[in-house]
């Protein structure tokens, strides 16, 4: 649209817009006191009265959205009331009464400045610059990765968070493992949304909870699902925390903050402890569990070639049924056997290419794998690239 004919018509005081979606309509007016900007369509309109008090509020989605499938955040909204409230104004939406259907948004605002408080008002360039460059509030060294294929919200909530955190923004689940595996030791948390193309949140979750650099890394799951199922599901593939949008952010913060310090606590408890126990002369002596898990690694080390070698092998050789074997796992690493003679394996297999004076085929034997292929999705799996990308790059990781 030209702009000399935009100003033009606005200077007539309404002009038309029309795509494919529909009509918009502006229409200018004006007292001594006060403006007034009406924004009107020709769709679906704003539902009953009571569905359109609710319209600004954030994350408030209408009525109409489930039935017509439409995707929005309920961000948009809320953002045009704070904007029109920071000017003194007010904005209300209402069904259109000059025509058969659609939505009006009027928009009042006080002309002048002396509704404005002295520090509302920026005369100046001086004083511009002032406020553009001024001290920002001190933030803290945590670094959040955001995950979330919408635009709108990530950005939303980027801003919310990033007066307190250092944020950095994935598209989706693919795009967030890669920056995770090429900096494992960067990010503090992840916040993943659970719908996104090519990797879901859940999937993401898992990526990340089965990879031995990542493991320890809190993840807080976002969702419109509320149903118990859905949330039971992040829960038990080990989401952290799980909040249902629409969401309220002072609860986002705390959940983050509440992680974080567990995480350092856990971290403080095993860096400090050992520490103590050398400055006051206390001897080592190991327990029942120490022992049987030195037992389990010896093991597991032992036979890491033979590919054959698998849960109940070692449950025999340590003495123990599979189901008892299973629970001092649990109990003593989290995980279950299998992961943990794979996670072995995989482990065995970065030290090996990290030397590199064997090739990956013979690599692929040393950890027990008689297909190199499997070998190569396995570690691709693990570690988001493959074995030879890997040793091409190697100084990428760690």
């Amino acid at each position: 649209m030209n702009i000399d004919k935009v100003i033009g018509n606005l200077l007539s005081n309404a002009f038309k817009y029309t795509d494919d979606g529909g009509e918009i309509k502006i229409v200018l007016s004006s007292t001594d006191s006060k403006a007034v900007i009406q924004v009107m369509d020709n769709g679906i309109g704003v539902g009953d009265e009571e569905n359109a008090k609710h319209l600004f509020d954030r994350f408030s989605q209408g009525v109409n959205n489930a039935n017509l499938k439409i995707q929005g955040t309920g961000i948009g909204l809320d953002l045009c009331r704070s904007v029109v409230a920071l000017h003194h104004g007010t904005i209300e939406a209402t069904n259109r009464t000059d025509v058969a259907h659609g939505a009006c948004f009027t928009v009042t605002l006080p002309l002048g400045k002396d509704h404005l408080k002295p520090e509302e008002i920026i005369e100046g360039k001086t004083e511009k610059e002032k406020v553009v460059t001024g001290p920002s509030r001190p933030k803290s060294n945590v670094q959040v990765m955001l995950v979330d294929d919408d635009e709108e919200l990530t950005h939303y909530v980027a801003m919310e968070l990033g007066d307190e955190y250092h944020v950095s923004i994935a598209g989706n689940g693919r795009e967030a493992l890669k920056e995770l595996l090429m900096m494992p030791a960067r990010y503090d948390i992840v916040i993943s949304d659970v719908s996104m193309p090519e990797m879901d949140g859940i999937t993401l979750l898992e990526r990340i909870k089965e990879n031995p650099h990542l493991s320890a890394l809190p993840v807080i799951l976002l969702s419109s699902k509320n149903a118990v199922d859905d949330r039971v599901t992040g829960l038990r593939h080990g989401a952290d925390a799980y909040l249902s949008k629409p969401f309220n952010m002072e609860e986002l913060r705390l959940t983050i903050d509440n992680l974080i310090n567990t995480l350092r606590r856990v971290r403080g408890k095993a860096t400090t402890e050992p520490q103590i126990e050398k400055m006051i002369g206390q001897e080592e002596v190991k327990g029942n569990n120490e022992l049987l898990m030195e037992r389990i690694i010896n093991c597991i080390h032992a036979h890491l070639s033979d590919p054959e070698y698998n849960v109940e092998t070692l449950a025999e050789e340590i003495g123990l049924s599979r189901a008892q074997l299973h629970r001092k796992m649990k109990e003593m690493t989290g995980i279950a056997t299998g992961k943990f003679i794979r996670d072995m394996r995989m482990k065995e297999a970065v030290h090996l290419l990290d030397l590199g004076t064997i090739n990956i085929s013979q690599i692929a034997c040393r950890v027990g794998f008689n297909d190199q292929n499997h070998f190569s999705q396995v570690f691709k799996r693990y570690y988001g690239v493959s074995p030879k990308e890997y040793r091409e790059g190697k100084e990428a990781f760690p």
